[in-house]
């Protein structure tokens, strides 16, 4: 529980806040849970990542990346 209060405070989720979410989740601590209670309270989520809303990672396309020659091994000495 100590380090789910530290992720909190590290978030800057006010402490009566912290008090609130502890209490709702007391009995059914999860990472979803404690994500659900927070968004209750405006917070955005700490714990969990929804990756389906990252548009980033759709847009991939191989032609962006060239192949690049690996260098050859000079003799340092």
């Amino acid at each position: 529980m100590k380090s789910v209060i530290y992720e909190l405070r590290a978030n800057d989720v006010k402490e009566e806040d912290i008090e609130l979410i502890i209490s709702r989740v007391k009995n059914r601590l999860s990472e979803r849970n404690l994500d659900i209670e927070l968004q209750k309270l405006g917070y955005p989520k700490i714990f969990t990542v929804d990756y389906d809303d990252l548009d980033e990672f759709d847009d991939y396309d191989s032609d962006d990346f060239e192949y690049m020659k690996k260098p050859k091994n000079y003799d340092l000495d």
